[in-house]
């Protein structure tokens, strides 16, 4: 009896465990898997800092250009564009994904800041001791003996405390220099902002990520991990727009439950077998890579596909 509980608690806690786990963590470890570790090349000059280069991809447009430009100027270029770089570290927040290129970039916790603080000159016991006296004495002719003195103790104090400030000053520029060099080496980041906190039950896939982020970021061929690779310089969640082509009203039949047979990796023929023919379709050309986005609207719902080189890296599908 006493075994089968134990049983019972040891299923009932593990059980317990297995839902617990956040989201979030879940998603970071796709994203961990599928990028951690692979070189890739920048399409845009980086800042050497942590601060790297905040995105908004939800609005245009996607760069304060204004504080990239402060950045640039402040820390200098710890990659310039076509550099090769190892992404090191993807990490899911609350708000926003950071992708560490090289390191992540110069002034996380634990770098050096290169500011050296001036050695703390106190009062001398001395001192100390005739402002006690000072107090205490009403004897005329003590008093001047005693603010005498103490002005040369406060006048010698002050001169060390300025040869401490020069000290510091001359140290802070050296070190200054020293972190100006391994600001250069540290690597920069790209930081992904999303206006809500839906990093918490939702992040993008892997595919998803890279397409959103081909303007920026060249990914190359794939890299083993079943994450394909995406065209150098394809514009990201934005699409350009090559004019809204009709192509005929999409079967009414079945879309909506026919919808949620889409999977990613599907191809053009396979989902217009699904779907039918689209109600409007927009796409550009970049190389030998069609980026398409094609739309089947029907009076209850809309449902959006995009394609990369005629494969489904995108789908959404919602009820008016």
């Amino acid at each position: 009896m006493r075994s089968n509980l134990t049983l019972s608690l040891f299923l009932t806690l593990s059980l317990s465990l297995a839902v617990a786990v956040p989201a979030g963590a879940q998603h970071q470890a796709a994203l961990e898997k599928a990028f951690e570790g692979r070189e890739v090349t920048v399409l845009m000059d980086m800042p050497a800092s942590h601060q790297g280069v905040d995105l908004y991809l939800q609005r245009e447009p996607e760069i304060e250009f204004g504080d990239y430009a402060r950045r640039l100027k402040a820390y200098g270029m710890a990659l310039r564009k076509d550099d090769r770089v190892m992404i090191t570290t993807i990490k899911v927040n609350k708000k926003n994904i950071e992708i560490h290129l090289g390191g992540g970039g110069y002034g996380t916790w634990g770098d050096d800041s290169g500011h050296v603080s001036p050695s703390y000159v106190g009062k001398s016991r001395r001192e100390t001791d005739l402002e006690k006296e000072r107090k205490r004495t009403t004897d005329a002719a003590r008093l001047r003996s005693i603010d005498r003195e103490l002005d040369y103790l406060r006048r010698d104090r002050e001169r060390e405390e300025r040869e401490a400030r020069r000290e510091a000053e001359a140290l802070t520029a050296i070190k200054q220099r020293e972190v100006a060099v391994k600001r250069l080496d540290g690597g920069s980041r790209f930081n992904i902002w999303y206006a809500d906190k839906r990093l918490e039950k939702w992040a993008p896939t892997p595919e998803e990520l890279m397409l959103s982020l081909a303007r920026y970021i060249d990914f190359g061929g794939g890299n083993g991990d079943g994450v394909p690779g995406i065209m150098r310089g394809t514009p990201g969640n934005r699409l350009v727009e090559s004019g809204s082509t009709s192509l005929g009203p999409a079967r009414l039949r079945d879309v909506e439950s026919a919808a949620t047979s889409l999977r990613r990796g599907m191809s053009t023929d396979d989902v217009h077998g699904l779907l039918g023919t689209p109600t409007r379709r927009r796409s550009t050309k970049q190389g030998d890579l069609d980026s398409v986005v094609e739309t089947w609207e029907t009076p209850d719902s809309i449902t959006e596909v995009t394609f990369v080189g005629g494969v489904v890296v995108k789908f959404t599908s919602s009820s008016k």
